[in-house]
C-alpha cells in the first residue's frame, strides 16, 4: 500500500448523499477545485508514514507504558484506548483500494483474478510464514491443535467469537480486511450502476450483521460463536466495522473528483481531523465505566465505529491538501521505511517472536519496540517484499480517461 497509481473514469461513481453534503458545505465544485485531477495519479508518501503511526498506536494499546503508575493513571487510561490504530488501518485501506481499483472492471473474470492475486500477494505470504512459526512454537510447547492451524491459515478464525484470538491474536483484523477485499468490487459495481448509493451500503451491511446475530446467537456453542453476540458483530466483523472502510471510499471518491477544498489556514483539515479523533478517544475514556475498553460501551461503539472514522477522514484530507510539518514528518525517509515494514511489525508486535525477545533479550518495552522494528524491517525487505513482488501479476497499462466537467 505504500504507493499507488489511479486513473479516472468518465463514469465516476455517484458519491451519494453524504458526499453531496460535504460538497455543498465543505467542498468546492469539481471545475473550480485547486486540486487537479492528475493529483490522483501521484504517490502519496504521507500515507505510508500513517501506517507506521497506526501500528505504533496498537503497540502502545497492548503494552501501555503508563499502566503501573498511579500518578499517570489519566494518561494510562488514554493510551488504553489506542486500539484506534485499527480504524486508521481500515479507513486507509478503503481509501487506497478505491484509488487503485474503484474504476477497474473487476466484474470481468480476468481482472477479478488479477485483483485477488494482488491482494493475496500483499497480505498473505508473510502472514502464512509467521503463522507457521507461531504454531511450530505451540507444537513445541505441547499446545498444538490442527483445527486451529487450519482456521488461522485460512483466516477464518475471526468469524467465530470463541476462536478470534487463536494463532496470531491481532490477525482477527485481517479477517475483517479480507472481507472488505471480497466485497469492494461489488460496492464499486453498485456505485457505477447507480443501484445503491454510497451512504446506504454500510447500513445494508450492518443490517445483514444484525440479521446474522439474530439467527446465530441462539446456537452460540455449536457454532463456536459465529456472529454469536452483538458485541462480537459490532467490534470484530466486517458488517460491524464497515463504516470505517466506507469513510475511506468516500474520501477517495472526493479526491478523485478533485473536490477537496484548500482553506486559507493551511492546517484546517489536519487540525479538525486530529481534534475529532482526540475527542472520540477521550469520549471512550470517559464512558468506559465497568467495561474493559470504552469502545465496548454502546455509545463507545458509535464513537469508535462511526464518529472516529469521520475524524480520520478529515485528517487524511489534510494530508492530501495541506503542507504541514506533520505531513513532512510522515513523508520523511525514515517514516517511509517504518511504514513499509509496519504490516510485519503489526503481525509480530505481540506473539511468539515478541515473547522470545522479551525472555531472551530484554523485557523493557522501549527496547522491545526498537528490536521489533528492526526485525520487521529485515523481514519486510528480506522476505515480504521479494515474495510479494514474485507473486504479483505483471502490471497492465490502464487507459487514462478524461474527467467529465
Amino acid at each position: 500500500m505504500s504507493g499507488f497509481r489511479t486513473h479516472l473514469s468518465n463514469r465516476a461513481p455517484k458519491i451519494g448523499r453524504f458526499g453531496g453534503f460535504l460538497r455543498s458545505h465543505l467542498l468546492l465544485p469539481a471545475t473550480s477545485s485547486p486540486l487537479a485531477a492528475s493529483r490522483a495519479a501521484t504517490y502519496l508518501p504521507a500515507f505510508t508514514g500513517v501506517r507506521a503511526l497506526a501500528a505504533y498506536l496498537v503497540f502502545l494499546h497492548h503494552f501501555n507504558p503508563f499502566q503501573h503508575s498511579a500518578a499517570l493513571a489519566p494518561l494510562a487510561a488514554l493510551v488504553l484506548e489506542f486500539h484506534v490504530g485499527v480504524p486508521v488501518f481500515f479507513v486507509l485501506s478503503g481509501f487506497l483500494i478505491t484509488l487503485r481499483y474503484g474504476n477497474a472492471p473487476l466484474t470481468q473474470p480476468r481482472q477479478w483474478l488479477r485483483y485477488l492475486r494482488n491482494r493475496f500477494a500483499r497480505i498473505y505470504p508473510i502472514y502464512f510464514l509467521l503463522t507457521l512459526i507461531t504454531y511450530a512454537v505451540f507444537w513445541h510447547r505441547g499446545i498444538f491443535y490442527p483445527t486451529e492451524l487450519v482456521q488461522s491459515i485460512t483466516l477464518t478464525q475471526a468469524f467465530f467469537d470463541s476462536t478470534k484470538y487463536i494463532g496470531i491474536a491481532q490477525a482477527w483484523s485481517l479477517t475483517v480486511e479480507e472481507c472488505f477485499y471480497l466485497c469492494a468490487p461489488l460496492a464499486f459495481w453498485l456505485l457505477r450502476k447507480r443501484l445503491m448509493p454510497l451512504w446506504a451500503q454500510p447500513f445494508g451491511l450492518l443490517a445483514l450483521g444484525c440479521l446474522l446475530v439474530l439467527v446465530c446467537a441462539p446456537f452460540y456453542t455449536p457454532l463456536q460463536g459465529l456472529f454469536g453476540s452483538w458485541k462480537f458483530m459490532l467490534l470484530f466483523t466486517f458488517p460491524g466495522r464497515c463504516f470505517e472502510f466506507y469513510a475511506g471510499i468516500q474520501l477517495a471518491l472526493l479526491y478523485q473528483r478533485g473536490q477537496l477544498r484548500r482553506f486559507r489556514f493551511r492546517a484546517t483539515w489536519t487540525l479538525l481531523g486530529l481534534g475529532l479523533m482526540l475527542a472520540c478517544v477521550c469520549g471512550m475514556v470517559l464512558i468506559k465505566g465497568g467495561y474493559t475498553y470504552g469502545q465496548e460501551h454502546p455509545l463507545g461503539v458509535v464513537l469508535n465505529n462511526v464518529a472516529l472514522p469521520g475524524g480520520i477522514l478529515l485528517f487524511f484530507a489534510g494530508l492530501l491538501t495541506e503542507e504541514t510539518m506533520l505531513r513532512r514528518l510522515l513523508s520523511s525517509e525514515l517514516l517511509q521505511v517504518l511504514g513499509k515494514s509496519s504490516y510485519v511489525f503489526y503481525l509480530i508486535h505481540m506473539g511468539v517472536l515478541h515473547d522470545w525477545l522479551a525472555a531472551h533479550v530484554s523485557a523493557n518495552t522501549g527496547i522491545l519496540f526498537l528490536l521489533l522494528n528492526l526485525l520487521a524491517i529485515l523481514l519486510h525487505y528480506g522476505v515480504e517484499e521479494p515474495v510479494s513482488r514474485w507473486l504479483r501479476p505483471a502490471p497492465e497499462p490502464a487507459p487514462t480517461l478524461s474527467v467529465p466537467a
